[in-house]
Formats: structure tokens, C-alpha cells, sequence
């Protein structure tokens, strides 16, 4: 009797410490390499390295623990519908939650009766649709008047990551937030939060970080400023928020909207100017693509219509991207995959997809190293891509997909092109000598990868 009573803790222990012992039906267990880390450190150092190994002993569905959590990683990408289709069973919105409130310091969403889950719903009603078209054209507008004000008819130098960093941290907190939302320091702070995300979602506490709290401050201190032009985005949040919680958690929520905005955005539109730089063919067909635009770039319905500058966009993404999908588990089940294999699944435990193994398959992308800017343009319509004779529909995933897809990556796509339009055609920037830049594994699973080092470049106004 003592002892059965006792059991059910043991065996949470022996979990955590690694990984328990694997159940009839249940994925392979690749064996822990130490306790409770697990593989911590290796999926630390390259995700996508560690997940190769882990394919080529135990097949295309394994089990790994990561910091004391069971991850049951599915790597077939005939198999990703499957999982995304389990959604009764497997929930996004507990992960969410627990990576928001360790990063922005906000209380638990629940505190104040709101449902995690129904946020996503509410984003996609603000971020796309009919609520796309102002967002965009105020992108636009910011870039212009940021991009604007630099360069003359000399050559201008900096460091092309740098450069951007400063106006596209500038351009998305004035479009949600309203002109002048940016305090002198904001960036700088936001720099700083951005450095400590990774460590913030991992569990270690914001005090522990150099400058993490006091960033975060500084830039809630800004954000609680009301404009008149404040983006439908934010009010639109403010109307759910304000009636039901308190001003720290809508200050501090706001600010996951406006990290959400930047810390993807920048990187993407770093690799896509920096590819387009170093391929003359390719700026050249891009470039030329731009000159014969016939439409505005504030609206949406042109970006869409500039087939070389979104393939462009999408090729740099895959080459940089390493998003992580994650789901927990609900219930204990079974999922069954279109392969026809099944394992049993238990309450608690999470089930990730890998995109990036897919963006770097020879079979899906030939030449999976090389920068093709048009890849993504088909004979008639999108290119289709293909794995065992048979078409991936999600071949591509940067955004992730399914339920939890990213609502703001389409104004994230605008963003991108409107501001390499801008450099391409007004700034006329040039790379100088450097040594190509890795991309940051550190960041591995939280969506596009940064650059190790930072080219310098030169621009002077056309």
C-alpha cells in the first residue's frame, strides 16, 4: 500500500531524470546522455545535427529528453498532417503561455480569465484580411521616412546587421505603437531581451541575466505611452485586455506582440538583402522585377504579384530557418501516422516537428547549400516539391502550420520586401570584403537564425 502510493512519484522522478523506461507501443527512447539534461547540450549546439544522428540509428520517430521533458520527434514530412491534424490532443497554448511568461514577465493568462487559446484566434482577426492592408501601408510608411533619412551621394559604411537592426526595430514599434513610440535607449533594450530570450523560455530567471529585467522595463516604459495612431493591431488587443487584467499584464503582453514582430523579421530581411547582395544574377532579375512594378508597394495585392522578390524572400528563409514545432500532449493516445505506424503517446509529453531537416533534403531542394532566388517560381503557378515520388505540401515551414501558424507572417513577408525594395533601388548598398557569416545555432528551434558575425557594407543614396 505504501509503496504503490509512492510509485507514481518515483516514476515522474525517474522521468525527469531520464526519460523513464519506454512503454510498450511508444516511440525509441534514445538513451539519455546525462541525467535530467538529457541531450540538452547537444540539441543546444545543433539541433539539426542532433536530430541527423538520431534519424540515421532509430528511424523517422524518436523520443528525447530535453531538460526533463519527454520530445517525441516526428521527422517524416509525409507524416507532418498527421500530427497537425491531432489538435484535440495536442495543444500549443500551454507551451505559449509558459515561454511568455518566463520572457515578458507577465502573470499567468488564466489569472485574469483568458484563455491562451483564443488568442490565436484574435490575431489572425488583426493581422490578416482586411486588417492586412493598413498594416502594411503603415509599414511602408515607416519605411520610407526611416530609410528616408540616411545616405547621401557619398558612400556611407556600416555593418549590414546592425544597419537593419536600427530600422527594422524602429519601423515595427512605430507601426504598432504609433510615430515616436521608440524611446532613445528602446532598441538597445531590446537587443539586450532578445540576447536573453533563449535562456528566459529555457527557465532561468530574468534577475539572473545581466540587464534582462531593466530592458524589459525600459521598453514596457515605452509601450504604455497611448498614441492616437497606435495600430488596430494594439487596440484591438487593448479592448480584450483592458476590461479583464491589469496594466502590467496588457504592458507586458503588448511587448511579446512587438518582440514577436522584430526578432524574426530582422534576421529574414538580413539573409534576404545579404543573398541578393552576393548574387549579381539575381539582384540584377530582382531589381529589374522592381523597376517594372506596376502597383504601389503599400498594398498588399502588388507584393503579391512580384514572383522573383517573394521566391527570393522564401529561399533565404529556408537557408536560415530552424523553427521547431511543438505540441503537448493532453491525454494519453494514440497517434496513428499515414505510414500506418502508431505509438502510444502520454499525458504530458510533447510532439515536435523539424522543419529544418526538410529544408536542407537534397530530394526536396537540390542543391540544398545554394541560394537558387528563384526556386520558388513554378511554369505555371508556385513550384511543387517532392519526397519519395510523392508531393510535400509543407515543404517549406518557417511560420510553422496548422493551428499555430504564425497569423503576422504575411505583414512579416511585406515588411521584408517593402524594405529590400527600398535598399535596392534608393541606397544602392555593396557588400565589402568579409568572411561569409554562420548562421547562430544558439538560437536553434526559435524560428530564423542570425548571423555570427556581421559584414560590413557601403550605400550611398541613387
Amino acid at each position: 500500500m505504501g509503496f504503490s502510493s509512492v510509485r507514481p512519484a518515483l516514476e515522474r522522478v525517474l522521468v525527469k531524470l531520464g526519460g523513464g523506461t519506454r512503454r510498450p507501443d511508444e516511440p525509441p527512447l534514445v538513451p539519455a546522455r546525462l541525467p535530467f539534461l538529457g541531450h540538452a547540450l547537444a540539441y543546444g549546439r545543433d539541433p539539426g545535427a542532433l536530430f541527423r544522428a538520431c534519424q540515421r540509428t532509430h528511424g523517422d520517430v524518436f523520443t528525447l529528453l530535453i531538460a526533463g521533458q519527454r520530445m517525441h520527434f516526428v521527422l517524416d514530412p509525409h507524416c507532418y498532417a498527421d500530427v497537425l491534424k491531432a489538435s484535440d490532443q495536442l495543444s500549443f497554448g500551454p507551451i505559449t503561455e509558459v515561454y511568455s511568461t518566463r520572457a515578458f514577465g507577465h502573470a499567468p493568462s488564466a489569472s485574469f480569465g483568458l484563455d491562451p487559446d483564443t488568442f490565436h484566434g484574435l490575431y489572425n482577426e488583426l493581422l490578416k484580411g482586411p486588417a492586412l492592408g493598413p498594416l502594411t501601408a503603415r509599414t511602408h510608411a515607416r519605411v520610407q521616412v526611416h530609410l528616408g533619412a540616411v545616405g547621401s551621394a557619398q558612400w556611407q559604411h556600416d555593418d549590414l546587421y546592425a544597419f537593419l537592426r536600427r530600422h527594422v526595430f524602429a519601423i515595427n514599434m512605430e507601426t504598432l505603437f504609433g510615430d515616436g513610440a521608440p524611446a532613445p535607449d528602446s532598441e538597445a533594450a531590446f537587443k539586450t531581451l532578445d540576447d536573453a530570450f533563449p535562456l528566459l523560455i529555457a527557465g532561468v530567471p530574468a534577475r539572473l541575466l545581466p540587464g534582462a529585467v531593466a530592458a524589459r522595463e525600459r521598453l514596457v516604459a515605452a509601450i504604455d505611452i497611448e498614441r492616437p495612431d497606435a495600430s488596430a493591431f494594439v487596440t484591438g488587443r487593448d479592448a480584450v485586455f483592458l476590461p479583464r487584467a491589469d496594466r502590467h499584464y496588457r504592458n507586458h503582453v503588448q511587448l511579446a506582440g512587438l518582440w514577436a514582430g522584430v526578432t524574426n523579421t530582422l534576421p529574414a530581411t538580413f539573409w534576404t538583402l545579404y543573398h541578393l547582395l552576393r548574387d549579381p544574377v539575381a539582384r540584377a532579375a530582382v531589381l529589374a522585377e522592381l523597376r517594372a512594378v506596376d502597383g504601389d508597394l503599400a498594398l498588399p495585392a502588388t507584393l503579391k504579384q512580384m514572383p522573383l522578390c517573394n521566391s527570393s524572400v522564401m529561399e533565404a528563409l529556408r537557408l536560415s530557418s530552424s523553427s521547431l514545432l511543438i505540441r503537448q500532449v493532453m491525454r494519453p493516445f494514440t497517434l496513428t501516422l499515414g505510414n500506418g505506424q502508431s505509438y502510444a503517446l502520454r499525458e504530458g509529453d510533447r510532439v515536435c516537428l523539424a522543419p529544418e531537416l526538410n529544408h536542407t533534403d537534397p530530394e526536396l531542394f537540390p542543391e540544398p547549400g545554394r541560394f537558387r532566388f528563384d526556386r520558388f517560381v513554378g511554369t505555371d503557378g508556385p513550384a511543387q516539391f517532392f519526397k519519395r515520388g510523392k508531393r510535400v505540401p509543407l515543404a517549406l515551414m518557417p511560420f510553422g502550420a496548422g493551428i499555430s501558424m504564425c497569423p503576422g507572417r504575411f505583414l512579416a513577408s511585406n515588411e521584408v520586401v517593402q524594405i529590400v525594395a527600398y535598399m535596392l533601388l534608393h541606397l544602392d548598398p555593396e557588400l565589402l570584403p568579409h568572411e561569409p557569416p554562420a548562421l547562430d545555432r544558439r538560437r536553434g528551434g526559435l524560428g530564423i537564425l542570425p548571423p555570427t558575425t556581421d559584414p560590413p557594407f557601403r550605400y550611398r543614396r541613387v
